[in-house]
């Protein structure tokens, strides 16, 4: 039994053989084209045809399956990149957080915290209030607002902070140099 060359379809076995053979070939070089991929582009295709024969009694003409299985195609494929791109960008990510730069570096800046936050913990309540807001990296006009004082009063206090912390942080030069760049 032939292809069958005419508008209608009944996707039967012998039919959907016969569109497997007319189309296979040039529905993998099509999602190839995509992927660059020729075992994934046809793992793709193969899907394509799964779904066709699910979908089978949906299908009256041969320009819908036809249709149908490049539309399948080009999804897929999209999606496939897609997954790649993201699969790819979290590799890199995990490559660099192996690394002993990030480790030390996530170190650092961890330790960092906790001292200043240690140091910033023996203000004054107003003071250390002023300073947690500006961590924040709330503005004097903000921080002013929010604890109901003058802009001038945040000023002021905060720079009677900045020289607590210096002698606080005398030991811990490079907390000092983070907190004054």
């Amino acid at each position: 039994m032939g292809l069958n060359t005419g508008n209608s379809i009944k996707l039967n076995e012998q039919e959907y053989h016969d569109v497997f053979k007319a189309y296979y070939g040039s529905l993998c070089s099509f999602a190839c084209q995509y992927v660059e991929d020729p075992e994934l582009a046809a793992d793709i295709v193969q899907d394509g045809f799964v779904k066709l024969w699910q979908l089978r009694d949906d299908f009256y003409y041969r320009h819908q399956v036809k249709a149908f299985l490049y539309t399948m195609v080009r999804n897929r494929s999209l999606n496939e990149l897609e997954h790649s791109k993201v699969a790819y960008e979290y590799e890199q990510k995990i490559k660099a957080k192996k690394s002993d730069t990030f480790f030390h570096d996530a170190v650092v800046e961890e330790e960092t915290f906790r001292i200043l936050s240690e140091a910033i913990g023996k203000l004054p309540p107003q003071m250390r209030s002023i300073m947690q807001l500006a961590l924040e990296g709330k503005k004097n006009a903000e921080i002013a607002d929010t604890l109901q004082v003058s802009p001038e009063t945040v000023h002021t206090l905060k720079k009677g902070a900045y020289k607590k912390l210096r002698k606080y942080l005398t030991n811990y030069y490079y907390c000092y140099f983070l907190l004054f760049l």
